[in-house]
């Protein structure tokens, strides 16, 4: 559950130092999402990896899921290469893919087995949790998201099953605590109702808001070359900035929490779970160092540009627009902004047929719809209506753009659930997406 800053900062008062974990240290990263637009995703990730790394993590506990198809991009201007910040020209730019294991890549990064990795069912050979009751895991996930889910490159994850993986992990007594940062827009809305002892979280936002990208347009540049989109996600490098140069033994979590709520100023960065421990150094999950700290890796930055998720692809496309020096190039993308402005159009249309469908004539509930921010608490409901959607929408149901209508799908089974009424939500998902009208 969430508490105020006043109640934290209460809470850490009157805790006691906490003493240093004598078991391991372990660290999931994941980058839910492909596409060089969604560039940002796997540079946060990587710049995680080098993160806790750096600070002592043994890679064999580091554990990285990203699709890997961002670094040796046609698209990329620094082949092989990716960065989570912007340097001036003549300054060469910190690669934070070299080094970076990917450990799960391609068609591997998906719901089953972020849930497998997690819970150490993974089979025999594989990379996974091998954690135990003494041991504290730190987990950062960077993706689109929407109201109750996470995405990967091809499916989604419900609040219900990802929640459901910590209490797996709790009852096989695969943690001393975790630590969860999430970066998604919604990304709130996945802890709502979380309960799980020892397992804390930082969302990127509020249940109802956008996460930002940030090293956005004309702050993209590393070099003197324009990397073509956003670096990094405005809360991820907020705290890896911060984790690069702070001496994390003598940072709590509360501390760190404190720093980003206010370096991320475009949306609401929120803590959840079990809060009885943020006075614990953020050393204990983010590093295995005992003795004197790694700090000063890098030099943190202010955030000079962010951009709302919902929106990137736009921006990106309406910036190549902008830029383009030659006819062939003004050509090509322009057809990519009328093609990312259909998508939208699109995206939009289908979810108003569906409020149509569901509601017909009925403006009220349409508004309430539109506008509630009922919590993901009706999983068969509101994945079967995604999944039409996925199946049949003529938009991608993965952009961020597309996935903030996903909380109509979440309003709609709330009130079906509510009032009882006679509703095929995920029938009605499929009539939007394939045009078709009631008569």
């Amino acid at each position: 559950m969430f508490r105020s800053l006043a109640t934290f900062a209460a809470v850490a008062s009157a805790q006691d130092s906490a003493e240093q974990s004598t078991g391991k240290h372990w660290a999931v990263l994941v980058a839910g999402s492909s596409g060089y637009g969604n560039y940002r995703h796997q540079a946060d990730v990587c710049h995680a990896y080098q993160v806790v790394k750096s600070h002592g993590i043994p890679e064999e506990n580091i554990i990285v899921m990203a699709y890997d198809d961002i670094a040796n991009n046609s698209r990329n201007p620094f082949p092989g290469q990716l960065f989570n910040q912007p340097t001036a020209s003549g300054v060469a730019g910190k690669d934070v893919y070299a080094g970076c294991q990917i450990d799960y890549s391609g068609s591997d990064v998906t719901p089953a087995n972020f849930q497998k990795v997690l819970t150490g069912t993974m089979g025999s050979g594989k990379k996974q949790l091998d954690s135990t009751s003494d041991d504290n895991v730190f987990v950062f996930f960077s993706d689109h998201g929407g109201a109750g889910l996470i995405c990967f490159p091809s499916e989604n994850m419900h609040k219900s099953d990802f929640q459901g993986i910590f209490d797996t992990m709790h009852s096989k007594n695969m943690y001393k605590k975790l630590v969860f940062y999430l970066e998604t827009c919604e990304s709130g809305s996945m802890f709502e109702g979380m309960s799980t002892p020892g397992v804390y979280a930082i969302s990127a936002a509020n249940p109802s808001e956008s996460s930002w990208g940030t090293y956005c347009g004309s702050d993209a540049m590393v070099d003197g070359k324009s990397i073509g989109s956003c670096l990094g996600d405005l809360f991820s490098v907020s705290w890896m900035e911060d984790s690069d140069v702070t001496d994390l033994t003598q940072e709590t979590l509360q501390a760190q929490f404190n720093t980003v709520h206010t370096k991320t100023s475009k949306s609401e960065v929120m803590q959840w779970g079990d809060v009885t421990f943020t006075s614990d150094m953020v050393s204990e999950y983010q590093s295995a160092a005992q003795g004197k700290a790694i700090a000063g890796s890098a030099s943190a930055q202010p955030a000079r540009s962010a951009v709302s998720a919902r929106q990137i692809d736009l921006k990106q496309a309406y910036d190549a627009y902008v830029q383009a020096t030659s006819s062939k190039d003004r050509l090509a993308a322009g057809a990519e902004l009328q093609a990312v402005i259909n998508d939208q159009i699109e995206a939009e249309a289908a979810f108003e047929r569906f409020l149509e469908l569901v509601y017909p004539g009925d403006d009220a509930k349409k508004a309430a719809a539109r506008e509630g921010n009922a919590p993901a608490n009706n999983r068969d409901c509101e994945m079967a209506a995604r999944d039409s959607f996925t199946s049949y929408g003529k938009f991608d149901a993965f952009s961020g753009f597309s996935l903030q209508f996903h909380k109509y799908v979440v309003n709609t089974c709330a009130d079906v659930v509510a009032t009882g009424a006679n509703i095929d939500v995920a029938h009605a998902a499929k009539q939007a997406c394939i045009g078709a009208t009631i008569v």
